[in-house]
């Protein structure tokens, strides 16, 4: 395996329900009614870091400590976690998840159900399940809560709310982008305030709301052929009147699996909507993107990819440029059903970012 951890000989991983429902069936099946230790444990989130002195491999000098910079590193295997200055504090992972539970437990709408490390323990993350399924544009979805945190110095953890299409399991950022108060930054050191800790929940709870308004709006939105093709263009940046041997063969197969990734999405939602646009570019981000996975698994560099790299900034555009597309009348005309028209036209004037679990 590739990015989930797997120090010890193990998929360190955690997670409650059916292991089928898992992307790579890996980890270990949680039971009702266990601690957050418990949890830790079977994540593999129970080891310790520590700040190391930084060296150069200066020529004719050897190696000279940096002044300064700290190493923090996973003490059970050596493996440097994040390049960092003097004054950083690290947070155990087991101290992370602790957080988190906490965290959770202000509002019973919420359960924890995955947790784990990816890249040798560089990104801890943790996700609880929101109660109430939403339908949105005729889709049943399920709505999370993503905790994510490094070692990198940011010094920060970030919560925010995520959605997955359960039909053929494509996912994005609840919010949108469309709130950036739904995207809780949380520093190390923060007192925990569980007044503080309600309000930010419910903004993310709200966030799913936004959501939900969107796309039944995007599902009320039809595009013509050519907008469509545009569409897919501008998601590869190939120029609208570019020939095609004025394209890459790469950019050209890409282009191709998009097609093909909106076919097999039009049987199962509208054809010809913006909504069935986005998710075709989902289900091709989520299950069918080629990434540069070296020798691992590329389900599970996809996953990456979708959750914290290229994936995810190209589902903020194709958010981005479906809005621009779109006819913003027909966009607020659902709002009687889902939100205020004043609430989805402050959605819209938004710049949309997004980003997604499996």
């Amino acid at each position: 395996m590739h990015n989930i951890d797997m120090t010890n000989g193990r998929a360190n991983m955690a997670f409650a329900g059916s292991r089928k429902d898992i992307w790579h069936s890996l980890g270990q099946q949680m039971q009702p009614g266990m601690s957050i230790g418990e949890w830790a444990r079977a994540a593999g989130l129970d080891w310790h870091v520590e700040k190391a002195l930084a060296y150069a491999d200066v020529p004719g000098h050897g190696m000279v400590a940096v002044e300064g910079s700290r190493h923090v590193v996973r003490m059970d295997t050596g493996h440097p976690l994040g390049y960092v200055s003097d004054r950083y504090q690290p947070v155990q992972p087991s101290q992370m998840l602790d957080w988190f539970g906490q965290y959770i437990e202000v509002d019973d709408r919420f359960q924890l159900d995955v947790a784990g490390s990816l890249k040798q323990g560089e990104i801890i993350w943790a996700t609880a399940t929101y109660r109430d399924d939403l339908t949105v544009a005729g889709d049943r979805h399920q709505a999370r809560l993503l905790m994510t945190t490094t070692f990198d110095g940011t010094g920060a953890t970030i919560n925010k709310g995520t959605m997955t299409r359960v039909v053929c399991n494509n996912t994005l950022n609840a919010a949108l982008g469309a709130d950036k108060q739904a995207v809780i930054k949380t520093r190390h050191n923060t007192k925990f305030d569980a007044k503080k800790v309600g309000e930010e929940l419910a903004t993310i709870a709200s966030s799913f709301g936004a959501y939900k308004a969107i796309g039944d709006a995007m599902g009320r939105v039809h595009l013509a052929k050519e907008q469509i093709s545009k569409f897919f263009k501008a998601m590869l940046d190939i120029p609208f009147d570019a020939k095609g041997d004025e394209i890459s063969t790469r950019k050209m197969n890409q282009f191709q699996d998009l097609v093909e990734a909106y076919g097999a999405t039009a049987h199962e939602t509208d054809p010809g909507t913006a909504w069935c646009a986005l998710n075709a570019v989902t289900r091709y981000i989520d299950h069918d993107r080629s990434t540069r996975a070296g020798k691992g698994d590329q389900t599970e560099a996809r996953f990456l990819s979708s959750q914290f790299g290229s994936g995810a900034q190209m589902k903020d555009k194709a958010v981005s440029v479906l809005c621009e597309m779109s006819d913003i009348d027909l966009l607020k005309a659902v709002s009687a059903q889902t939100a205020s028209a004043d609430d989805v036209s402050a959605i819209l004037k938004q710049p949309f970012v997004s980003s997604v679990i499996a």
